[in-house]
């Protein structure tokens, strides 16, 4: 057998991983079968089960992928002098910038929980990577004196979470479905949960 080095192993799965991406968003979990993801990413099976031995394996590694991605975002968003302002582009990058197309493979994914418990696992381990990043970021700004610091981070992490998954389930189900305000909303109410109450008016009205 001919030796595959490390930089073609990871361009192989790359386009395994895009073909099968292209394929549940087009036909679903379900719908989209072994095959379809063979002749879309150009391989026969033999070869594509060498890296990929089952669908899950697929979503798993497209997860995985992601995980990478959010996790050098927070990394950097850690960095910056202002906390919130990194924080809110983050967010506009991953629920307002990025294609439709991965609402609507999120929202394929946690279709499956209920029926594969494989995939309810893999559902756990996105949730707990997600609130710890958050929690993270939160943490930091409240390090910083950018937040209250009697501040409840767990309710502001749990509504951030809660929020978002609505959001993208929009975004999914709705071409016409503008997520840009409802950003904005969020962060507006994020504020008045972190924030501290602002100084009140020091001027009374005088009593006619």
């Amino acid at each position: 057998m001919p030796r595959i080095d490390t930089a073609q192993r990871i361009d192989r799965k790359t386009a395994i991983l895009d073909a099968a991406e292209r394929c549940f968003v087009r036909s679903g979990f379900h719908g989209a079968s072994m095959s379809d993801i063979c002749g879309e990413a150009g391989m026969s099976p033999g070869n594509l089960y060498r890296y990929f031995p089952s669908k899950e394996a697929m979503i798993e590694g497209l997860c995985e992928r992601d995980f990478a991605e959010v996790g050098e975002g927070f990394s950097a968003l850690a960095q910056a002098p202002d906390i919130w302002t990194a924080f809110e582009a983050l967010a506009r990058f991953h629920m307002i910038e990025e294609p439709r197309e991965s609402c609507q493979l999120w929202v394929e994914i946690m279709s499956e929980v209920a029926r594969n418990p494989q995939i309810g696992i893999l559902r756990r381990k996105i949730d707990q990577f997600i609130e710890a990043k958050i929690r993270f970021a939160l943490e930091t700004a409240r390090d910083r004196g950018q937040t209250d610091p009697g501040a409840d981070l767990d309710r502001a992490v749990q509504f951030l979470i809660t929020y978002a998954d609505g959001l993208m389930l929009r975004r999914a189900r709705d071409v016409n479905f503008d997520p840009d305000p409802h950003v904005v909303l969020m962060f507006s109410i994020l504020r008045s949960m972190l924030l501290p109450p602002a100084t009140p008016a020091t001027a009374r009205l005088k009593t006619p």
